[in-house]
C-alpha cells in the first residue's frame, strides 16, 4: 500500500517549493497577516486549539496549528510548512493522473499550487496549514481509493473526511480531480468509474452525517453560512442559473484574475474540450466543469461562495491545470500551443501575485498610517482611558493601490481592510484607538451634542463633520455605509 518516493517525485517537489517560497517570499517576509489573524498572531488574547474552528463544521481546519506550534502562528514557520504540503500535493496530483512526462507533470503542477485563487487563502495565515495540507488528503484519499483492499478504502474515507473538515468545498476538488483521471485514461468503462465513485460518495454521507450529529450535540451553529442549505425543490430550481455560472465565472474578472489571464484559461479549456471523441469524455468533461459551482449550488448562502478565490482555489484552479494536462497529451501542434499558452498562464500567475504582494503591502502601510493620524489627532496618550472610540464602517485602502479593472469584488483579494473593524488595538500593542461600534451595538450614552452630530452629519473622515469629540467619545465616521448603520441604531 506504501510506494517508495521516486527521485522523480522529489525533484518536483523541489522545484514546487522553491517555485512557491520565490513567487511569495515577500509575504514571508514582511509578516503579512490580514483581518482578525491579528489576534490569533500575537498568541496573548487568543491561541488556536483543535476546536477553534468546530462551531462552523471545520473541525480538522487547525489539527496542524495546534499540533505544529501550539496554536500559535509563526512567521516563515508557518508559511514553510504549509507551501511544502502545497507541493506534496502538487507532486501527488501529476502522480494520481498518471502523468508520465517531465515536461507535463512541470507545467499541470506550476498550474495547481500557483494560481492567483491561492490568495484567497494567503489573506488569513491562520488558515493555510489546514486548507494547503487538505490539497494533499484530497489526492492521497483518491490515490488510496485506487487501490482494492480495505484498509486503504478506510484509510480513503478518513483522507476525505479530514480533508472536508479542513474546508467542504474541498468536494469540488475531490470530483474534478477524479473525473480528469478517466478524461485522461481510455481504459476504463464508466461501470468501473462509477464503482470508483462509490468510496468518495460513501465520504460525502459520512461527512453530512458527521455534521447532522455534531449539530445535535451543540458543537456547531447550523446556520452558519457556510453550513447552510437548500431544499432539494431550490436546488432544482438553481440548475439553470448554477450552469450559467458555471460559464461565467470562467470570463469574469476579479482582482488579480485579470482578463487576458481569463482568456489563457479559457482558451486552454476550450482547445481540450474540442479533443472529445467519446460520451464518456463528454460526460465526465460536462461533471468536472458543473463541479466548480458545487459549492454555490449546496449552500444556503450563494453569494457568499459565488466567484469566491477561496472556494474557486479547489474548483476551476483543478480545472485549469487538468484541461491544460489533456492539451499537453496532444501530440503535434496542439501539444506546442498548450506549451505556449501553459507558459504564458503561469507567468500571469507569477506576476499577478507578485502584484498583489505589493498592493497588499501599500495598503496595509496606508491603513495603519492612517489609525496612527486619527489616534495621534484625537487621544491624548495620558486621557485615553477616559475616553471611548467609536469607529463606524470598515475602509480597505488597498484598492487605492490596484489599478486594473474588474466586475466582481473580492472581499479577501483587495476589499477588504487588513484591520478588522479597523481594531488598531489589535495591532499597536492595545493602546490606540478600539472601537465600540459594530454590527448591532450602541453608543452606552447618547448626549445631545452627539445625537445632533450623528443625526446631521453626511461626511467622512477627514471631514471636520467626520469626527465628533467629547469628554467620554470619539466618534470617528470612516465610510457611508458606517454612517447610515450608526444612524440606524438611534433611538429616536
Amino acid at each position: 500500500m506504501v510506494k517508495k518516493i521516486k527521485s522523480a517525485d522529489i525533484k518536483l517537489w523541489f522545484i514546487l517549493f522553491c517555485a512557491i517560497n520565490i513567487v511569495f517570499a515577500y509575504y514571508q517576509l514582511s509578516f503579512f497577516w490580514g483581518n482578525h489573524d491579528w489576534d490569533w498572531v500575537k498568541g496573548t488574547t487568543q491561541i488556536l486549539s483543535l476546536n477553534t474552528g468546530m462551531f462552523e463544521g471545520r473541525y480538522a481546519k487547525f489539527i496542524l496549528n495546534v499540533a505544529l506550534f501550539g496554536g500559535q502562528i509563526l512567521p516563515l514557520l508557518n508559511s514553510m510548512i504549509a507551501f511544502a504540503l502545497l507541493a506534496a500535493g502538487g507532486v501527488m496530483l501529476v502522480n494520481y493522473w498518471q502523468i508520465k512526462s517531465s515536461v507535463t507533470r512541470l507545467y499541470t503542477s506550476l498550474l495547481a499550487v500557483l494560481c492567483p485563487f491561492i490568495l484567497g487563502w494567503l489573506y488569513f495565515p491562520i488558515n493555510i496549514l489546514g486548507n494547503f495540507s487538505a490539497v494533499a488528503l484530497v489526492i492521497g484519499g483518491l490515490q488510496l481509493n485506487e487501490n482494492k483492499n480495505k484498509p486503504a478504502k478506510i484509510i480513503s474515507i478518513i483522507c476525505f473526511l479530514l480533508a472536508l473538515g479542513v474546508y467542504p468545498s474541498v468536494i469540488e476538488m475531490i470530483i474534478i480531480c477524479f473525473c480528469f483521471r478517466y478524461i485522461l485514461t481510455s481504459k476504463e468503462n464508466i461501470k468501473n468509474i462509477l464503482k470508483k465513485a462509490a468510496i468518495p460518495f460513501f465520504a460525502l454521507i459520512l461527512f453530512k452525517l458527521l455534521l447532522w450529529g455534531l449539530g445535535n450535540i451543540n458543537l456547531i451553529v447550523a446556520d452558519y453560512y457556510n453550513l447552510k442549505t437548500v431544499s432539494l425543490l431550490e436546488l432544482i430550481r438553481r440548475t439553470p442559473e448554477m450552469a450559467i455560472l458555471s460559464f461565467n465565472q470562467l470570463i469574469i474578472t476579479i482582482p488579480f484574475m485579470p482578463l487576458m489571464l481569463k482568456i489563457f484559461g479559457g482558451i486552454i479549456i476550450f482547445l481540450a474540450i474540442i479533443n472529445i471523441k467519446s460520451a464518456k469524455v463528454l460526460g465526465l468533461w460536462i461533471v468536472a466543469l458543473l463541479a466548480t459551482v458545487l459549492s454555490t449550488w449546496l449552500t444556503g448562502t450563494p453569494e457568499e461562495t459565488a466567484y469566491m478565490p477561496r472556494v474557486n482555489f479547489y474548483g476551476i484552479n483543478f480545472l485549469y491545470a487538468g484541461a491544460l494536462t489533456v492539451l499537453l497529451s496532444k501530440k503535434g501542434w496542439q501539444r506546442n500551443i498548450g506549451l505556449l499558452l501553459g507558459t504564458g498562464l503561469i507567468w500571469m500567475f507569477i506576476t499577478e501575485n507578485a502584484y498583489a504582494q505589493k498592493v497588499w503591502n501599500f495598503g496595509k502601510i496606508a491603513e495603519e498610517q492612517q489609525i496612527s493620524r486619527i489616534s495621534s489627532r484625537v487621544i491624548e496618550k495620558e486621557d485615553f482611558k477616559q475616553r471611548t472610540a467609536v469607529v463606524a464602517g470598515e475602509l480597505s485602502l488597498r484598492p487605492r493601490y490596484y489599478h486594473d479593472s474588474y466586475q466582481r469584488e473580492s472581499a479577501y483579494l483587495l476589499n477588504k481592510p487588513f484591520m478588522v473593524r479597523h481594531i488598531p488595538s489589535g495591532i499597536f500593542n492595545f493602546y490606540e484607538a478600539s472601537p465600540l461600534f459594530y454590527g448591532n451595538s450602541q453608543i452606552a450614552e447618547l448626549s445631545p451634542q452627539m445625537y445632533q452630530f450623528l443625526k446631521q452629519t453626511t461626511r467622512t473622515y477627514p471631514a471636520d463633520d467626520g469626527l465628533f469629540i467629547d469628554d467620554k467619545y470619539v466618534v470617528i465616521l470612516l465610510t457611508p455605509e458606517g454612517i447610515m448603520a450608526i444612524k440606524s441604531q438611534l433611538p429616536y
